[in-house]
């Protein structure tokens, strides 16, 4: 292989790589000890007490009148690690019209 066509080999890969790292999905979220609980009512909440990263409540949410379950979401919260008081992600059962029966936080 020739000089000219050895450096159009690498410069390819480079390209390839830098696309890959500027493409690829972000890291995920090292948050930790993360608590989520049913509020009294039909609501959820959840928040981690350390790490950083995105978090969110999410919740199994059973129909009333139908035999069916859906899985709710909170909005997205973000912890940095110096952090002192998380912020918690809410979801009310209500606004979907189903009950919530169980709860945990979706990293």
């Amino acid at each position: 292989m020739t000089r000219f066509g050895m450096l159009r080999v690498l410069t390819a890969t480079a390209v390839a790589t830098a696309t890959l790292g500027v493409l690829s999905s972000p890291a995920q979220a090292l948050v930790d000890q993360c608590v989520a609980w049913k509020l009294g009512g039909n609501e959820a909440a959840a928040y981690c007490k350390a790490g950083f990263g995105r978090y969110r409540v999410a919740a199994k949410c059973d129909s009333p009148t139908y035999p069916y379950s859906i899985t709710v979401y909170g909005p997205w919260k973000w912890r940095e690690t110096t952090t002192k008081e998380a912020p918690r992600s809410y979801v009310d059962g209500d606004r979907y019209g189903c009950h919530i029966v169980r709860v945990w936080t979706s990293v």
